[in-house]
């Protein structure tokens, strides 16, 4: 592919989903057909690029059938617990306990079903107003950051174990010790949101998903991901020219461009071939920055369509928090050298 022709898909995927709703609510569908064109436009189909197009989506969109499915089958019982534990602690501890829990466990039962969860506890604590914006946007941040420790947790991690070349667990050694406090960070924040009592606010609806819209959801997922993996075959060789060229320090704070897109699409374009020190910086900053906009990540994506959070008010709360963390491991980083 000529570097005309990848700088015009490269501009339709970063600036399509802002410019055009419908982009932005079909942003899976999207990916697929740009990877296609990005595909034709280069080397071509190839059967090694089928395949892989094909086997690569299939953990992760299993993993949220298989999740969503039994959240639906254990949410009664979550209501009962959380009705009782209302009356044993407060609304803050609760709220940081309930986000650290999702977001540790969100690897496992995926960045989806986690947002889905989310948005089912946001409305047992009985949050309303800007409170419950807040909370939502933290618990976002928690679970993007919660998710990146296996293959499974998101469309990012999926695409990051795949150009590192990392077993299952490859991802959970490279970013655990790193990952972990910034879920503690933002679970405690959250909890700070959400002070206040119970009763100021009625209980939220509940999260109601058919098995329709379960296989629905996976299949867009899968689409996603076999859009990103055919758009990393063919900007490998154009992304890994220049990625090479940036510091450290500059690709550290270009990524929160991924603010504005799914962080997924930039680890696709990124990776190849770095040193796994050089990928963990770049990876922290796709993690953090994804939390920012409402098209940074699937959670934020997830849970403001399901609380109808608009992209302005998630900004509000997204951007300075974003900053913040970012200023803070940036610091971290180059105080550890």
């Amino acid at each position: 592919m000529n570097h005309a022709s990848a700088f015009v898909i490269l501009a339709l995927l970063l600036f399509g989903p802002l410019a055009v709703a419908t982009i932005e609510h079909n942003i899976e569908l999207y990916c697929l057909a740009l990877g296609v064109l990005a595909t034709l436009l280069g080397a071509g189909f190839t059967h090694e690029l089928i395949l892989e197009a094909l086997h690569e989506p299939v953990a992760i969109s299993v993993a949220v059938i298989v999740a969503a499915l039994l959240f639906g089958w254990l949410r009664p019982g979550l209501d009962r617990v959380f009705e009782r534990l209302r009356h044993r602690l407060s609304r803050p501890v609760l709220t940081a306990s309930a986000v650290f829990v999702i977001a540790s466990i969100s690897s496992v039962i995926t960045a989806i079903v986690g947002a889905l969860v989310l948005v089912e506890v946001v409305g047992l604590l009985r949050l309303a107003g800007e409170k419950r914006v807040r909370v939502t946007v933290a618990g976002c941040f928690a679970i993007g950051m919660g998710a990146s420790l296996t293959p499974l947790g998101e469309p990012l991690s999926t695409l990051a174990a795949r150009a590192l070349d990392l077993e299952f667990m490859g991802l959970f050694h490279l970013l655990a010790p790193w990952v972990f406090p910034g879920v503690l960070a933002s679970s405690i924040v959250a909890g700070l949101f959400a002070r206040g009592d119970y009763d100021e606010a009625p209980a939220g609806a509940h999260v109601s998903q058919t098995y329709g819209a379960i296989l629905f959801q996976a299949g867009k997922v899968f689409a996603f991901i076999a859009g990103l993996v055919m758009i990393s075959s063919a900007y490998g060789p154009i992304a890994n020219e220049y990625v090479s060229r940036m510091s450290n320090d500059l690709l550290f704070w270009a990524n929160t461009v991924s603010a504005a897109l799914d962080n997924a699409t930039l680890v696709a374009l990124e990776v190849h071939s770095m040193t796994l020190p050089r990928a963990r910086e770049a990876i922290l900053s796709l993690l953090i920055s994804g939390g920012m906009l409402i098209p940074g990540n699937i959670p934020n994506i997830v849970s403001a369509g399901a609380l109808r959070i608009g992209s302005a008010t998630w900004a509000k709360v997204g951007v300075p928090m974003g900053l913040v963390m970012l200023g803070i491991y940036f610091a971290v980083i180059k105080l550890m050298g």
